[in-house]
């Protein structure tokens, strides 16, 4: 993508056989499925982008490799819902928000690291993440939505760096026996 290039559109790339993609600072917004069901398998938002919309990276089960960054301050409903083959996440300090079923079965992913200063985790975020072991809340989450952890089979240990968030129903649910917080 040149580096003149401001604005990628709904759909611009979806199903397209792309193998890896560096988005430039100059674009600041991404519309929604613009990568959705393509062949990624690495991916690298520069910091020009403020918001991942919906379903941008949807269905990309090869994709392994996300940097996100500095500028992204939301990651849209199901941003990365199905990326199946992601194995770990570090959402940057800037993002506030976490949308609607962003990384729902993403089955593979092992880490999230989530900054500091996201505030929102939507319902379905990390729903049937079954590879998830271990999570820790940073104390800026003051709400955590329905079902977010939900299907997180191998998830054992929940973390809150700070006063328990506001969680909706059942955000933990179906975790791994013996799961503790």
């Amino acid at each position: 993508i040149g580096n003149n290039v401001t604005t990628l559109g709904r759909s611009a790339f979806s199903y397209f056989g792309l193998k890896s993609i560096i988005i430039p600072d100059s674009v600041k917004s991404i519309g929604i499925q613009a990568f959705g069901d393509c062949g990624l398998e690495s991916i690298t938002i520069g910091n020009g982008v403020t918001s991942i919309g919906g379903a941008t990276f949807k269905g990309c089960i090869r994709l392994t490799s996300i940097t996100i960054g500095n500028g992204v301050t939301s990651i849209g409903g199901y941003a990365f819902s199905g990326c199946s083959s992601l194995t770990s996440i570090t959402i940057p300090d800037s993002v506030t928000s976490i949308g609607e079923s962003a990384f729902d079965r993403c089955t593979a992913l092992t880490s999230i690291t989530i900054g500091n200063s996201v505030t929102s985790i939507g319902n379905d975020a990390f729903r049937n993440c079954t590879s998830l072991t271990s999570i820790t809340i940073p104390d800026s989450v003051t709400s955590i939505g329905d079902d977010t952890f939900d299907e997180c089979t191998s998830l054992t240990s929940i973390t809150f760096m700070g006063a328990a968030p506001t969680v909706g129903k059942s955000a933990f649910s179906n975790t791994a026996d013996g799961a503790e917080a």
